[in-house]
């Protein structure tokens, strides 16, 4: 199968501005995007950044877009032509390469509350029996950062909104009492409920009724 590849890249250290590189290969049918990229960095460009770690639908580090859809690169089957590109909205170290630090780290900066461990409230206190299967669900998170790129509310004001990643951690953390609820409120309330985070989602992490909303209904119990 002939595959037409055309890749977003830009090195900011030397590029003025982003550019796209077409590369024509030869792969097999049913094979991945992430198989793809490897044939390219190891027959045609090694300068080409994209990042991976387990392969296998694990990690979550493989995130791009392609044809203008988020999706894992160890997921996505080849096409025969294809527009790869890094996840939009977020800080680009090189090529597909996005800035997961920075992007986490923000994070924490505007929400105070959370700690550095998502779960350790979790694993500290115990959970109830009729909220292990919410914590499941919660917990399938992968960390792509599908749901931060895809929201719109983030998208106006990254300066101030924890974007869906956050209000996931604050549901996994469980973190909310008296004293804490109006920080916690005033960050849900930048949230429209577009449902984009979900849609993006490649473990269907349902943000709106297992995260959001139980965030609220903690809220004003």
């Amino acid at each position: 199968m002939r595959a037409k590849l055309t890749i977003f890249r830009f090195n900011p250290d030397s590029d003025k501005e982003p550019r796209y590189q077409t590369f024509e290969i030869d792969i097999e049918p049913g094979e991945t995007v992430l198989a793809a990229l490897l044939k390219v960095y190891e027959m045609f460009d090694p300068s080409l950044s994209f990042r991976f770690a387990c392969g296998k639908l694990k990690c979550g580090e493989c995130s791009v877009m392609v044809n203008k859809s988020p999706c894992l690169a160890c997921e996505k089957k080849i096409e025969p032509e294809m527009i790869i590109e890094p996840l939009p909205n977020l800080p680009v170290v090189k090529d597909l390469v996005i800035d997961r630090n920075k992007v986490l780290n923000t994070i924490f900066k505007l929400a105070s509350l959370l700690r550095k461990s998502p779960n350790a409230a979790y694993r500290a206190g115990g959970i109830d029996s009729q909220d292990v299967d919410t914590y499941v669900k919660l917990t399938s998170c992968l960390e792509c950062l599908m749901c931060q790129s895809a929201c719109p509310v983030l998208k106006k004001d990254s300066e101030h909104f924890i974007g869906p990643l956050g209000l996931l951690w604050f549901a996994q953390e469980n973190l909310l009492d008296s004293s804490k609820w109006d920080e916690v409120r005033d960050l849900l309330e930048m949230c429209t409920g577009c449902g984009e985070c979900w849609e993006a989602c490649p473990s269907k992490v349902d943000f709106l009724e297992d995260a959001i909303t139980g965030l609220l209904n903690k809220g004003e119990a």
